[in-house]
């Protein structure tokens, strides 16, 4: 889909929320901080400079790394249209495909205006009426600061949280390839607004339950690494050891790729209709690519897609991504 007619610029966004009368914010299933961050910063800025309340929902539940976010508990999780907000504006973020919000893909013909803001490269944008794609933004917050930064002065403590929160766990704590010099130059200026240190280290640190170290314990058996090409992959089910992933504070792809014998690692969630595979990497080569080749995206670092279980066997998926990577690496 050609977006030509629908780029927009950051005036326009601003100029099109200033007159809407209801605003939704939404963002990808399976939520991460980025996610959820800039949708609850977007609302408050809304009602910071134009008075108007802005409603932040999600089709999917709450992953457990999001229970310290900064009013977290006003968002709409695993909305439904009993629930969901009076329809005029919706905004889209983070989401990379319009088809990665849900059911809400399907309804984007009842609202007076579909905006999507965006820093992965966009796919699928179907239904949006007004585009707007920043990939050199580390994160998705990073964009919402340089589209209001000048009305920082109606920017408070809570706002510089959670879009300081979203940039460092997009980022890595500003050491992943993402991080540019305007990141850093953001993050000093939400810095100057004023973070909450003890809210921010909450949401970035890492804090393990004694279910997060069985879990731990049973993905490190399940690797499967080739040592000599230094790629490794896992199989997960919903559930490790009896948990919810989502209830889980522990990242298989993150402990996979820190691994010292793997430069290349994806994981291969099993659903019941379908294989959901991300791909991370710490080496120089885009695995961007070979996500696209199954009809996903994302980062040159961080990627994934969805198949179908009628077309592939987890065991052929796995050797058709394994080979797919080793061609990468070759390249």
């Amino acid at each position: 889909m050609s977006t030509d007619n629908i780029n927009t610029t950051k005036k326009e966004i601003i100029e099109r929320l200033s007159k809407a009368q209801n605003i939704t914010i939404t963002g990808h299933r399976n939520p991460d901080c980025d996610c959820i961050c800039s949708g609850l910063a977007l609302s408050l800025i809304i009602k910071n400079i134009f008075n108007k309340e802005a409603i932040v929902v999600n089709t999917d539940k709450m992953h457990r790394d999001l229970h310290n976010v900064l009013f977290v508990d006003r968002v709409i999780f695993e909305v439904n249209e009993n629930n969901l907000p009076k329809k005029d504006v919706l905004v889209i973020l983070d989401s990379g495909d319009i088809d990665r919000i849900g059911w809400l893909s399907d309804i984007t013909d009842k609202y007076n205006e579909v905006i999507f803001i965006d820093h992965h490269k966009v796919r699928n944008i179907k239904g949006v009426t007004m585009f707007y794609d920043d990939t050199s933004a580390g994160a998705t917050c990073e964009i919402i600061f340089d589209i209001f930064q000048d009305y920082v002065d109606k920017m408070d403590s809570s706002i510089a949280t959670l879009l300081y929160s979203g940039i460092c766990t997009d980022t890595g704590s500003f050491i992943f390839s993402n991080t540019t010099d305007r990141t850093l130059l953001y993050g000093s200026k939400l810095m100057k607004i004023g973070i909450i240190q003890e809210n921010l280290g909450n949401v970035v640190r890492k804090r393990y339950t004694r279910n997060d170290v069985d879990a731990l314990m049973e993905i490190y058996k399940r690797m499967v690494i080739d040592y000599d090409r230094k790629i490794g992959y896992i199989f997960l089910e919903d559930t490790i050891c009896g948990t919810s992933i989502k209830e889980l504070g522990v990242s298989a792809s993150d402990t996979l790729i820190q691994m010292e014998d793997v430069l290349i690692g994806f994981i291969i969630h099993e659903g019941e209709d379908n294989f959901r595979v991300s791909i991370r990497s710490r080496c120089s080569k885009d695995i961007r690519d070979v996500a696209e080749s199954f009809g996903g995206g994302g980062h040159p670092k961080a990627s994934g897609f969805s198949v179908s279980k009628k077309d592939y066997t987890k065991e052929r998926l796995a050797e058709e991504i394994n080979n797919k990577l080793i061609d990468l690496l070759a390249s």
